[in-house]
């Protein structure tokens, strides 16, 4: 837990300055900065996403006061992590922000000093984040390194609304490539009969964590249980909707989607899969999840779905097709993953597993806090 003591609260009587820990009455001050650097950003947004979280007992926020007002802020979502069968809390750096008339005067390096200074000891025990390549430039002069690359697939649902905004899909990507992805939207599979498929209103948190615990993955992973479903599906900025599949009478599989917009376009993520291992039952059922979340999404744009949970036959048949392959590799911006031990400094493995590998993480765009 972090606390504050005289050392880590002293600054230069010269420093215009105070980089310090978020309090109670710094939140107008942050949501109003994140609504100049962001385009969303709301109360509700905020009170879920940092106010809310379950993991620490304090809102892990740094924030950077000038003449008493918040120019600078760097938010972390706090996660509870499992490897194996052991727990760490970790963080994930969000929403970075400084003002515009602050910025190139080392606030974004003051301010992640400040955090994992006070995390030196005890949790949170790591970082990783998904950071543009300006914050992949900050975080690498701190000791923070590069774990690899996510793989993301994407079904194209409607090439002309990517032709809109200029990505060059449409031109890259081929009349032939468009038409085998939209042709790929009244592709219908012949789901075995004793596979029943349930549409739900709200989270079943209690479904989805058992169906977590069917088989969890020994590789690093946001650790699934009723509190976390309930909390990590509050986000008010996406709508989320659960499918599970059931094999006589049981629940053997799970997906989660979470629609909204983005960037002009509707996007409707495949957010998380379970069990995160396969088996006969769960990949039984798969294509009947698939085939109806598929067909309740027909009017997105793209669905996007990220990791190795689900198998690259099932995807390649429903069209979609990952950023790291032809046609997509060369227009894709790659999501990079970065990762730091806190202190930068300590040990870099987590239950006997490299931070700095890909190999050794499991990750779905549920621990993505942007999804």
């Amino acid at each position: 837990m972090r606390t504050e003591t005289p050392a880590t609260t002293a600054r230069a009587t010269d420093d215009p300055y105070d980089i310090r820990w978020f309090r109670a009455a710094d939140r107008e001050g942050v949501v109003s900065l994140h609504r100049e650097t962001f385009p969303d950003g709301s109360d509700e947004w905020f009170q879920w996403k940092f106010l809310d979280n379950p993991y620490l007992p304090e809102v892990p926020i740094v924030v950077a006061e000038h003449d008493g007002e918040i120019v600078g802020a760097r938010p972390n979502l706090a996660f509870q992590m499992r490897a194996g069968d052991t727990y760490h809390i970790a963080l994930q750096s969000c929403d970075t922000m400084v003002g515009t008339d602050h910025r190139r005067r080392g606030l974004f390096s003051r301010m992640s000093e400040r955090l994992f200074a006070d995390y030196a000891d005890g949790e949170p025990a790591f970082t990783f984040n998904n950071p543009n390549p300006m914050t992949v430039s900050g975080l690498s002069k701190l000791g923070c390194e590069i774990a690899g690359e996510h793989t993301t697939y994407y079904r194209i649902q409607n090439p002309a609304a990517y032709a809109g905004l200029g990505s060059g899909l449409v031109e890259t990507v081929g009349e032939r490539a468009a038409r085998t992805y939209l042709g790929a939207r009244d592709r219908r599979f012949d789901a075995p009969e004793e596979v029943s498929v349930t549409r739900h209103t709200g989270v079943p948190a209690g479904t989805l964590a058992a169906l977590y615990r069917r088989r969890p993955p020994g590789e690093i992973h946001a650790y699934r249980d009723e509190q976390f479903f309930r909390y990590r599906f509050g986000n008010p900025n996406w709508e989320y909707t659960v499918y599970t599949a059931r094999l006589g009478g049981q629940p053997v599989a799970g997906v989660v989607t979470g629609a909204g917009e983005k960037e002009g376009h509707t996007v409707a993520n495949v957010v998380d899969v379970l069990p995160l291992v396969g088996d006969d039952e769960r990949d039984r059922a798969l294509p009947a999840l698939f085939d109806r979340l598929v067909t309740d999404h027909a009017d997105a744009d793209v669905v996007a779905l990220r990791g190795r949970s689900v198998p690259h036959a099932l995807l390649t048949e429903l069209g979609f097709h990952s950023d790291q392959t032809l046609p997509f590799a060369p227009i894709a911006t790659p999501t990079r993953m970065i990762v730091s031990p806190i202190p930068p400094d300590g040990g870099w493995r987590i239950a006997g597993r490299d931070l700095r590998e890909m190999r050794n993480w499991r990750p779905t765009f549920v621990e993505h806090n942007t999804a």
